[in-house]
């Protein structure tokens, strides 16, 4: 399946986290999204492998997205070589996304901060016909980023304010991440499952949103310039 764009994920939830509205919303005007997450979040302190699959899949029921599958590195080894740019490149290929959605380069997380360096060259190597895998070579007309923790200036901003609450509900797929008011089941607490953490995701979404003048949004960082052909329909 072609698709219009490809959200890649460190994690299972941090697709739905930092760019889960823009893509209940991208669903809702009809494009072609899918999920691909580059690891099982094995390591997290909270829940299993098997158990964030298992919410991975409700969550992308729930944003509507067309696939969502996991290209299966290792938590905590995202390491920036052949053979794991190779398995980027796979599913580069076989989803010959228009757009694709990958973790900004600076963050607290060394994952993150691997996994977008892993994804913006495998993204431009996926183009490359003498790197063969048996699939047609592709490489995607432009890669924008959605910051999680580090935040630079925003190259534009989303407006989610009518999927907002599709975000919300992907999010709470992940019981075993997110609070929920629920007891925990004696696991330990971390800092995403306080309700601190919960009530900063609206927080943060109100402050974007604001900015761009609506009630929630979600910011990108784009690397080129912007092309603009009616200053009007963009600007006015």
């Amino acid at each position: 399946m072609k698709l219009d764009v490809l959200a890649f994920g460190t994690h299972p939830d941090d697709v739905e986290l930092f760019c889960g509205g823009t893509i209940a919303r991208l669903v809702d005007q009809g494009c072609r999204v899918g999920i691909v997450d580059l690891t099982r979040g094995e390591l997290g302190t909270r829940g299993n492998a098997k158990l964030r699959h298992k919410e991975s899949q409700v969550a992308a029921a729930t944003l509507g997205v067309h696939i969502r599958e996991n290209v299966g590195i290792s938590d905590g080894n995202i390491a920036l070589n052949p053979e794991n740019r190779q398995k980027i490149i796979y599913f580069v290929r076989k989803f010959q996304p228009k757009l694709v959605l990958a973790p900004y380069e600076q963050d607290r997380h060394p994952d993150h901060e691997h996994a977008s360096k892993l994804i913006t060259e495998s993204c431009f190597y996926a183009g490359l016909v003498r790197i063969e895998d048996g699939q047609k070579a592709h490489r995607p007309k432009g890669i924008i980023y959605y910051f999680s923790h580090h935040v630079e200036q925003p190259t534009f901003i989303v407006d989610i304010s009518e999927f907002f609450k599709t975000k919300l509900m992907g999010l709470r797929a992940y019981k075993s991440q997110f609070y929920s008011g629920e007891k925990s089941d004696g696991q330990q607490e971390t800092y995403i499952s306080t309700a601190k953490f919960w009530q900063s995701i609206e927080v943060r979404a109100r402050f974007y949103g604001n900015l761009i003048g609506v009630e929630y949004g979600e910011p990108f960082f784009y690397r080129s310039p912007l092309k603009i052909t009616n200053l009007l329909e963009n600007f006015a």
